[in-house]
């Protein structure tokens, strides 16, 4: 795997994984705007999915089923990172407050996963 915090994704037509960023230390800012572009197809359109790694230990996946993204993290500390961490832009406009007026999020059971649904 990449650097110490990485940001990989599985293509749609193949299911091929790739290695998209290493990510600093601001790894959880920069995977939610990701994930934010990525759910708003603003960003990564051919990819099903994305991943948060740290070496080879996946730490949060990224999915759109239908209306609904979910994410999955490795740990309820990772979820909860995710809950306080803004968003942190590279490349692209802020989205955050696109992805509020867009989503909304799903009581899940699970403390690890976050799941929101679009509007």
């Amino acid at each position: 795997m990449g650097g110490e915090f990485s940001l990989y994704g599985r293509k749609k037509n193949n299911e091929q994984y790739i290695h998209l960023q290493d990510l600093g230390e601001q790894y959880m800012q920069v995977f939610k705007h990701n994930v934010v572009a990525y759910a708003l197809d603003r960003k990564h359109t051919d990819l099903k999915s994305l991943y948060l790694y740290r070496g080879q230990l996946r730490l949060g996946k990224a999915l759109m089923k239908g209306q609904y993204l979910e994410l999955t993290f490795q740990s309820a500390a990772n979820s909860s990172l995710w809950d306080s961490a803004f968003e942190q832009v590279d490349d692209l406009p802020w989205l955050f407050r696109n992805f509020n007026h867009s989503f909304k999020p799903v009581q899940t059971d699970f403390s690890y996963m976050r799941v929101y649904r679009k509007n």
